[in-house]
């Protein structure tokens, strides 16, 4: 290596200060999840192993193997609740993706344009509500005998229904109040994707004599298509996790036919105090979810290709 190289390598060599910064101004932000993330995601794994039970002495818990994941793979309960949890997970999605681009798409219609902002406020409102809130109101509204949609059905002359104590009744109910909820999200993440459209391409496609359905599909989705594949990825994860609102109106009942995961999980753990089945069934869920959000992924790539 020639003199002449060795002192451009020094001159430009960057000085120990500049090496370290990034890495002093990162180490906290790294710490902190490593604190609150890693740690007891960790922890958690080790006690899947365990048999853990909350109300006998720390000295009763001694390693099991598998035990609790064989335990909880061969829990009707917790199959039931998988089974329901991917059923409400992909109803609600569907309806909330249609729904939310529907909405969206009125909302960016050029006569919508004197009601477009009152309604996109009115819209948020649902997104800014707790969704314990919200289930709770919601829970005052299907009670039997003085809630307000069975009192709405009665003056419109329809039959009245035990919402919340029905099994077919309860699960309709929960899909009502997290549609409600998420909806909102939906419509604003299109709304913003609409804009993107270019408006040359469907005043052209208008001129060549194309409806605006044939627009619609035509032009709109194709342009859109990312965005969909977020809203659905988004929400898949979310639904997959539901827990507030059923908790708050069915608590899983009647019997355990509307447990999610999430809600069998916390029971498991906490309320009958077996920890170690409780982070079995944890792991578990992470892999269902794990699995859909790759199929999810796939199906939306190949869509896109």
């Amino acid at each position: 290596m020639s003199k002449t190289a060795v002192k451009k390598r020094t001159k430009f060599k960057k000085p120990f200060s500049e090496k370290i910064a990034p890495v002093v101004f990162l180490a906290p932000a790294v710490l902190m999840l490593i604190a609150i993330s890693v740690i007891p995601i960790g922890y958690s794994f080790y006690l899947s192993f365990q048999s853990y039970n909350l109300a006998m002495p720390p000295s009763t818990r001694h390693f099991v193997g598998l035990e609790n994941y064989v335990s909880m793979l061969t829990n009707q309960n917790f199959l039931d609740s998988i089974q329901w949890t991917l059923t409400f997970a992909l109803v609600v999605v569907v309806i909330e993706t249609v729904l939310g681009l529907l909405i969206a798409s009125m909302l960016n219609s050029e006569h919508s344009n004197r009601f477009a902002a009152p309604f996109k406020t009115l819209l948020i409102i649902p997104m800014m509500v707790a969704a314990v809130v919200s289930a709770t109101v919601w829970k005052l509204m299907f009670y039997p005998v003085y809630g307000v949609v069975n009192n709405t059905l009665d003056l419109l002359g329809l039959p009245q229904f035990n919402w919340l104590g029905e099994t077919f009744y309860a699960k309709i109910a929960i899909i009502i109040v997290e549609i409600w909820m998420a909806t909102p999200f939906c419509v604003l993440v299109f709304q913003a994707a609409l804009k993107t459209v270019s408006s040359e391409m469907i005043e052209a496609a208008r001129v060549d004599g194309a409806s605006g359905v044939r627009i619609f599909f035509s032009i709109t989705l194709p342009t859109i298509r990312n965005f969909i594949a977020l809203v659905v990825s988004i929400r898949i994860s979310d639904a997959l996790r539901a827990f507030d609102a059923v908790m708050q109106l069915t608590n899983g009942a009647p019997g355990a036919s509307t447990e999610t995961i999430g809600t069998t999980i916390y029971k498991t753990a906490f309320r009958y105090n077996n920890v170690g089945e409780g982070s079995a069934g944890a792991f578990i869920f992470f892999v269902v979810v794990s699995i859909v959000a790759v199929v999810t992924m796939m199906i939306m790539r190949k869509r896109n290709d």
